[in-house]
């Protein structure tokens, strides 16, 4: 049986040391509740884009096609749609074709406000609850116009209606229409165009380093280097700053990567345990666990490096601080009665840079230990790992930040560790090292499931090992 494998960054540690533009006409929107724990997933049409006759450049013309297979792609990966099978509604889309199609290929659909009673009824009774429909045009210019429409057949109207031009990258538009989507239904931010930051290795003997990559684990970019491990990626609320621990100047400290500029600045200096950095609310300033002698307790410091001070100090070890999204509280991991729990304390800001406890209580009892807490972007809840001592296994559970209605999300799968939210709340990351879908262990990679622990699924990542995910709540605007 082991004692103490990967619970957070921190332990470890301690272990090792002592461009498009967009024209939108919104309709009213529909709103679901996925808290709700009868939510039942919303029934989706996607069809192949309409091509215009206008269209001469091959790779405008194939949109048409792989265009409409990204957003079927995207709005199932969501969690909330259940996308139709393109034989489903073959000979509804044809009735709709012959209905509205005129000469000007594109022009039916940007024209198109509703459809009529006879299509209403049609697309029901096939069991659709939601159909969008799409032409793409090509500009005098050469550019690719998508004009854009979801409509809500339960309800019989239009939800939502975008036009979008591109030069390049035609599936950022997609990204962006899927999130349009699931802000519509949800009223919740999209995630299409969120990133995921993670340790990995390139090879099985490699050092940990740090990487960023979207939301489902493509368009992967490596940001440390180096023969030293790398570790804890954390966002800024605003998604420009990823803040990590480094060993590469030998004594663990917390550096700053700046999405923007591509720089890296080194936010803490001293010897002995600096690590876990962890942004506040407002982004002004860092949580992090900082060890001298044989004692952790928990520091912030400005969001410059300047000004550290102690914020919670105990007997035995208090490590991975993590502010709620609202500023009320922060998590954390203690051991001062034993084992490591997850403890939450209550704050007061006196400015946006300074904060204070005001009292702190201990939220888990069940399990051998608790580690690693991550707030839900609403503040409601809150998932961490727990290893199970009577299965040897670690696992990923849920509950209210007042440490009720405790829920377990994965089971015989495996070790399930650092889970991390998606911006909308819908979706949980987190790290795992099961072999398929077994209870074997093999090598750790990042996981996605819903919030209730259904869908759980392996992101495809081209490394070796992933682990510790880090979802951000926003994205910068790239220069």
């Amino acid at each position: 049986m082991r004692h103490f494998v990967v619970m957070s960054a921190a332990l470890f540690l301690l272990s090792l040391f002592p461009g498009f533009h967009v024209q939108a006409q919104d309709s009213d929107s529909i709103m679901i509740n996925i808290d709700n724990p009868s939510f039942r997933k919303v029934v989706v049409a996607v069809p192949d884009f309409f091509p215009d006759a206008s269209v001469t450049k091959p790779e405008i013309k194939d949109f048409a096609m792989t265009g409409a297979a990204e957003l079927r792609r995207l709005l199932g990966f969501s969690g909330i749609f259940k996308v139709m099978a393109d034989e489903a509604y073959t000979d509804s889309l044809e009735q709709i074709r012959k209905r509205y199609k005129t000469e000007k290929d594109a022009d039916w659909i940007t024209n198109l406000q509703g459809l009529n009673a006879a299509d209403w009824t049609q697309w029901k009774a096939i069991s659709s609850e939601s159909l969008t429909l799409a032409s793409i045009k090509q500009s005098e210019a050469g550019a690719l116009v998508l004009s854009i429409k979801t409509y809500d057949i339960m309800q019989r109207k239009e939800l939502l209606a975008k036009q979008f031009t591109a030069s390049g990258d035609f599936n950022a538009m997609i990204r962006k229409y899927a999130d349009f989507i699931l802000q519509t239904y949800t009223g919740k931010p999209g995630i299409f165009n969120s990133k995921l930051a993670f340790v990995g290795r390139r090879s099985k003997n490699g050092p940990k380093q740090i990487f960023i990559a979207d939301f489902d684990g493509s368009n992967l970019k490596q940001i440390t280097r180096g023969s030293e491990p790398h570790l804890s990626p954390a966002w800024s609320p605003d998604g420009r700053y990823l803040a990590y621990t480094s060993f590469e100047n030998r004594s663990p400290n917390i550096y700053v990567f700046d999405t923007k500029t591509k720089s890296i600045s080194r936010l803490t200096n001293r010897m002995g345990l600096d690590s876990g950095a962890n942004y506040s609310h407002n982004g002004e300033i860092l949580a992090f666990t900082g060890a001298r002698g044989g004692d952790t307790d928990i520091f912030v410091i400005d969001k410059s490096g300047a000004n550290r001070r102690i914020l919670i100090q105990g007997s035995g070890l208090d490590v991975d601080p993590k502010f709620s999204p609202d500023g009320s509280k922060i998590a954390f991991v203690s051991g001062r009665f034993g084992n490591p729990h997850i403890f939450v304390a209550d704050l007061k800001w006196t400015s946006d840079s300074s904060v204070k406890v005001l009292s702190d209580r201990r939220l888990t009892y069940a399990g051998w230990y608790n580690s690693t807490p991550d707030w839900s972007p609403d503040s409601d809840k809150i998932a961490f790992g727990g290893y199970d001592k009577d299965i040897d296994r670690y696992d990923i559970f849920l509950m209210n930040p007042d440490g009720s209605k405790l829920e377990r999300l994965t089971l015989k799968t495996g070790d399930n560790e650092s889970p991390s939210w998606s911006p909308n709340g819908q979706l949980i990351a987190f790290q795992s090292n099961r072999i398929g879908e077994s209870n074997r262990k093999g090598v750790p990679a990042i996981w996605v499931m819903n919030r209730d622990g259904s869908n759980q699924r392996k992101l495809d990542i081209d490394i070796y090992e992933a682990q510790t995910p880090a979802w951000s709540r926003q994205v910068a605007d790239e220069e």
